[in-house]
């Protein structure tokens, strides 16, 4: 199809990460707009300090502005020189409008030098005092990114930007308020952690609900340092690869389904030896086996203090599977509130 050599086309996707194949992508320039964790978090970032700050917020914009109009200044002081010494004739020291100019130059030049100095120092007040904000900007933007996750178990789960965002500023606003910063993020950040799962459940599935409260927990765990990536695709994935197994101590009721993957687990650092524990204390785990509610018993032995709730969580996916789901409901429980697991009744109005 002949075409103009100025003309442009642009295609768009809402796709994140699309993936082309090579005689495509050599063809066409490919810009990537998809919101990173680091962007988000800078941008709520902004947010905050614009309304829990403004003043602050304001001062970071007139330095901005007058950083700009600094350089623009000495970028034409630069320029006039050079075209008056362009245009000079004979003895430049007979020149006394380039002298005085010069002279005038350099005047303006080290006020804006003590200026640029001044701007700088209040600018790393600025900054340090920004970055008080920093936890609570981070806390909503790994929010953001359960919530986008959402539509990978559902097409129908699509959240829009701004949407989150005003969200956001509203409970900035309606959240209490407190003069000590800590106490007033985390404030914040409780507030609209809950005010965001009210909104989600809105337009959740019924089954759905509790898996989008454990990513919650989990993704701000991880955000935490509490949750061991190598742990965490083992809850979700199981064993993979080749095992050595240890001897089964009571095959009649350690079936293949249990025994394997607790075998697997113990390539884990904190499980190290885990599976040849259970032929020490067969009884102990028969019971645990056994239990009604497992989710709420200790791991048997030495085990059942050792253990967090999550890693608890891992041997329960193992030894019964059946009640993992309990098991979630509890770990939500206990780490971000009972609040959590009851979703609250849907109010049209």
């Amino acid at each position: 199809i002949p075409y103009h050599q100025d003309f442009k086309f642009y295609l768009t996707t809402k796709l994140p990460n699309p993936h082309y194949a090579p005689e495509t992508a050599v063809k066409v320039t490919l810009l990537n707009f998809t919101i990173t964790q680091e962007g988000l978090e800078d941008q709520l970032l902004g947010i905050t300090v614009a309304k829990e700050r403004a003043d602050l917020q304001e001062l970071k914009d007139q330095l901005v502005v007058q950083n700009a109009k600094m350089a623009a200044q000495l970028k034409d002081i630069e320029s006039t020189i050079l075209k008056l010494l362009s245009e000079s004739s004979g003895n430049i020291l007979d020149d006394e409008g380039l002298i005085n100019t010069l002279a005038q130059s350099k005047v303006t030049s080290n006020e804006i030098e003590v200026k640029a100095e001044e701007a700088a120092k209040t600018e790393v007040m600025i900054d340090s005092t920004r970055e008080e904000y920093r936890p609570v900007a981070f806390h909503a933007a790994l929010l953001f990114f359960c919530v986008a996750d959402m539509g990978k178990v559902n097409d129908m789960y699509q959240y829009s930007m701004p949407w989150f965002v005003n969200l956001y500023i509203k409970s900035i606003e309606e959240s209490d308020k407190a003069d000590d910063i800590p106490t007033r993020l985390q404030l914040l950040a409780d507030f609209f952690t809950y005010c965001l799962y009210e909104n989600i459940c809105r337009s959740l599935f019924e089954a759905h609900k509790l898996l989008y409260s454990f990513t919650v927990c989990i993704r701000l765990m991880q955000g935490q340092g509490k949750i061991d990536a190598e742990e965490w695709r083992f809850f979700l994935s199981g064993s993979s690869g080749s095992v050595d197994e240890v001897e089964n101590p009571a095959p009649s009721w350690l079936t293949a389904q249990i025994w394997t993957p607790l075998c697997s687990l113990q390539r884990l650092p904190a499980f190290i030896g885990i599976a040849q524990s259970v032929g020490g204390d067969v009884q102990l785990w028969r019971d645990y086996f056994d239990a009604a509610d497992p989710h709420s018993e200790k791991v048997p032995g030495q085990w059942g203090p050792k253990l967090n709730n999550f890693q608890s969580l891992c041997v329960l996916r193992c030894v019964r599977p059946d009640k993992v789901v309990q098991g979630m409901q509890d770990f939500v429980s206990i780490n971000l509130g009972q609040r959590f697991i009851e979703p609250p009744p849907l109010h049209l109005p």
